[in-house]
C-alpha cells in the first residue's frame, strides 16, 4: 500500500512540476508575496515492518509549528514549515487482538518543504501541496505494556533512525481575508528511508513510516499583498512656456 501511495504522490509531482515550468514566465509576481503564520492539527501514524506479521493500532498526536510562503508567481508558491510530530504504533499480542503488549512512539522536528499550486479566485483558493520532507528526532518512548511471550521481535530493541526522509503531499483550501490567510488542509506523507536503524538483514529489516491529517494554518500577510498603485497618465494643461 505505501509503494502505491509513493508512486501516487511522484505522479502528481512530475505534474506539478511539469505545469509549473509552462506558466511560471507568464505569471511573475514583482515584488514576491512573503507571508509567515502558526499552524496546528492532528495527525495519525503507524509504522510497516517488511514481512513481519503484526497487528497494529495508528498513534494519534497533535502537531503545531510554524509556516512560511513565498510566492514568486500567481499561481505558484513554495511552503517551508517546522512543525513537531509523533509517530509510532501501538502492537496488539497476536493471540489475543484486544491486548496490547508494546508500544513505541518517536517525536520529530519536521521540516517539509511543499512547493503549491492555487487555483480559485482572489479571496478564496484551493490548494495543492506536494515535495519532500526531512523528519529530526528529538525523543522517543517505548513500553512493553503486556506478556510478549514468543512475540519479541528484533526491531524492539533497534534504536530509531536520527533523520527520515518522507515524501509528502496535501489538498486543503485558502480563505484571505482582511484579518489574515486560513488554510485548512489534509496532509499525507510516506517515508522514503527506515524509521529504525538498519544493522543487519533480518525479516523486519525495513521499517516505513506513513502519516496523515489534517492541519488549520493562521498565516499573516507580510509583503507583496498591496496592489502597486496605477500610474496615472500626465495630464496636458493646454498651456505653453516661451521664453
Amino acid at each position: 500500500m505505501q509503494s502505491i501511495f509513493r508512486k501516487f504522490l511522484f505522479t502528481c509531482g512530475l505534474i506539478l512540476i511539469s505545469i509549473s515550468t509552462i506558466y511560471a514566465q507568464k505569471n511573475k509576481l514583482d515584488p514576491p508575496r512573503i507571508a509567515a503564520g502558526i499552524k496546528g492539527g492532528y495527525y495519525s501514524s503507524a509504522v510497516a515492518f517488511t514481512t513481519a506479521p503484526i497487528s497494529q493500532a495508528p498513534v494519534a498526536a497533535p502537531t503545531f509549528g510554524v509556516v512560511f510562503k513565498y510566492n514568486a508567481e500567481k499561481f505558484f508558491g513554495l511552503q517551508l514549515e517546522a512543525t513537531y510530530n509523533k509517530i509510532g504504533w501501538k502492537e496488539y499480542n497476536q493471540e489475543n487482538l484486544t491486548e496490547f503488549v508494546y508500544d513505541r512512539s518517536m517525536n520529530y522536528i519536521s521540516v517539509p518543504a511543499l512547493t503549491n499550486i492555487y487555483i480559485g479566485k482572489k479571496n478564496f483558493q484551493f490548494v495543492i501541496l506536494l515535495g519532500p520532507q526531512f523528519d529530526f528526532l528529538v525523543g522517543e518512548q517505548k513500553e512493553v505494556i503486556g506478556d510478549l511471550n514468543d512475540q519479541r521481535y528484533d526491531y524492539y530493541e533497534r534504536e530509531a533512525n536520527p533523520a527520515v526522509v518522507y515524501l509528502a503531499g496535501g489538498v486543503g483550501f485558502n480563505i484571505l481575508t482582511k484579518f489574515g490567510h486560513f488554510q485548512f488542509e489534509g496532509r499525507f506523507a510516506a517515508s522514503m528511508t527506515d524509521v529504525l536503524k538498519n544493522a543487519d538483514r533480518s525479516s523486519t529489516n525495513r521499517t516505513t513510516a506513513t502519516v496523515g491529517g489534517v492541519t488549520l494554518s493562521y498565516i499573516l500577510p507580510i509583503s507583496g499583498w498591496k496592489d502597486k498603485p496605477k500610474e496615472e497618465p500626465a495630464s496636458d494643461s493646454g498651456w505653453e512656456i516661451r521664453d
